[in-house]
């Protein structure tokens, strides 16, 4: 082999080296890049889930809480017929006490 093919195949190394060493470094460059793009998406997608979750947990609670309002005005009216039954039964019932009592 002569000495000028014995260089351009060691000028012909050298350069697949260099160009496999750029393509390497492009290619953990990329990588970096799209590696920051993925973890500021997972962030934003995160940020967007959590305002989303409040959002329903205001929802809810406030549905929560019409309805304890709603459970709790019916008890009232509930125990106000209660009193109300109550107390028009309360002449009855002293009658029938006096009676047992004066009958004993």
């Amino acid at each position: 082999m002569s000495l000028a093919a014995i260089k351009e195949i060691t000028e012909l190394e050298q350069l697949l080296r260099q160009q496999k060493e750029a393509a390497q470094a492009a290619a953990k460059k990329s990588l970096a890049t799209e590696e920051q793009a993925g973890l500021a998406l997972i962030e934003r997608l995160r940020e967007q889930a959590e305002t989303e979750v409040a959002a329903l947990m205001k929802k809810a609670e406030e549905r929560a809480a019409k309805e304890a309002e709603t459970i709790h005005k019916k008890a009232k009216q509930q125990c106000a017929a209660l009193r109300e039954t109550a107390a028009k039964r309360l002449d009855k019932a002293v009658a029938v006490v006096a009676e047992r009592v004066v009958k004993a």
